[in-house]
């Protein structure tokens, strides 16, 4: 399955008073290493969603794991792999590393969402698309 590793930096607004990375920012960072996942197959969001004519990958279910602290100014790394393939879904799972330290583990479940005919619905995911989430494109 394909993987991608996205780095950043802890910013001021990542912390709390403790200058400790808040554990609701690790979500937004998983997001955000999806997002760098596709646009690193060539698919970025912004143009990916109009031409499949998606609203998107809404995370139908998440949840993660805390080893280690990160700290305000830590460049981190997270590595975010594509580890099942459903028919209308898809899982991804992160490795969130400052240096040599595993400091979080994390997943998501995300849906492939249309709307047709006014409702909103998941819709199955296509085969090209399964095909660069497996490596074999």
């Amino acid at each position: 399955m394909v993987s991608n590793t996205h780095e950043l930096r802890i910013r001021w607004g990542d912390v709390d008073y403790a200058g400790i990375a808040f554990y609701p920012h690790f979500f937004h960072w998983f997001d955000e290493a999806t997002d760098e996942l596709f646009r690193a197959l060539g698919l970025p969001w912004e143009r990916f969603f109009p031409d499949a004519k998606l609203l998107g990958f809404p995370v139908v279910e998440a949840g993660s794991q805390f080893f280690a602290p990160i700290f305000y100014g830590d460049l981190i790394r997270i590595v975010t792999r594509v580890t099942d393939i459903r028919e209308k879904t898809f899982r991804l799972e992160h490795e969130v590393w400052r240096g040599e330290t595993c400091c979080a583990k994390g997943y998501e479940v995300r849906a492939m969402v249309e709307e047709r005919d006014g409702r909103r619905r998941a819709r199955p995911i296509p085969n090209d698309l399964r095909q660069e989430f497996e490596g074999t494109s």
